[in-house]
């Protein structure tokens, strides 16, 4: 790795420092990956317990809040698990950001290694994209979600599992045990005792919230005003 001095900053050539910025961001995404194995032991040990944390969420955010807290530690045990199911391939996926839009897959290392295969033979050097592109290949996306068919009404203590990608507790499975604060999210209750706002989206079950309801004077002025408005136009 390039030490810059600034007495020979001036020296430097446009090579040397770009090559220099590269190998550092490498450095730093090899050791996040190699800092998951210890991250693991912590949380399938629950070590954390010794220190008066009641579950891992609760350590993440109090002892490494400064590397980004519980979301960033569970996009990095994300990305371990997809570099395990891909074996030998694994050694392809070099930082969390790659592993991501595989992530998805992990449950079939059939298609995840396609995937893999499929992104190396359009880019020697894979990136982010490149495997995006080859995961959409081997595994659409659905376009269209599944039409609303649940009662308005979200029953308590109802199982749902985190079904986008995307959301740091995908795959993982929780209870809806509070009232939903809005039309398009729910209080989702998760096995580890963290509670979380999730959006409807991002729920493998079409939830439809009751619509807000106003009182009578309320929605009698809501719909004068409305009248009021269609006389202008």
């Amino acid at each position: 790795m390039l030490t810059l001095d600034r007495e020979t900053l001036g020296e430097l050539h446009y090579d040397d420092l770009n090559s220099s910025i590269k190998d550092t961001f490498a450095t730093i995404d090899q050791f996040e990956l190699q800092a998951v194995e210890q991250i693991r032991l912590m949380h399938d040990e629950r070590m954390y317990t010794i220190a008066g944390y009641k579950n891992f969420s609760e350590y993440c955010q109090g002892e490494l809040h400064v590397y980004g807290g519980y979301r960033r530690i569970n996009q990095l045990l994300g990305a371990s698990k997809v570099i395990v199911a891909a074996g030998e391939l694994g050694s392809q996926i070099k930082n969390e950001r790659q592993a991501r839009p595989l992530l998805r897959l992990v449950k079939e290392p059939e298609k995840l290694i396609a995937a893999i295969t499929l992104a190396l033979e359009s880019n020697l050097e894979p990136i982010e994209s490149d495997f995006a592109a080859a995961a959409n290949i081997v595994a659409p996306m659905p376009r269209v979600r599944k039409p609303f068919h649940q009662e308005p009404m979200v029953p308590k203590n109802m199982k749902v599992t985190i079904s986008s990608p995307s959301h740091p507790r995908y795959g993982e499975s929780g209870v809806i045990c509070a009232s939903a604060p809005n039309n398009s999210q729910q209080i989702v209750t998760f096995a580890d005792g963290e509670r979380l706002l999730v959006n409807n989206t991002d729920l493998d079950v079409a939830i439809v919230s009751p619509e807000r309801t106003y009182p009578p004077e309320y929605a009698e002025a809501i719909s004068q005003h409305s009248k009021s408005n269609t006389s202008l136009s």
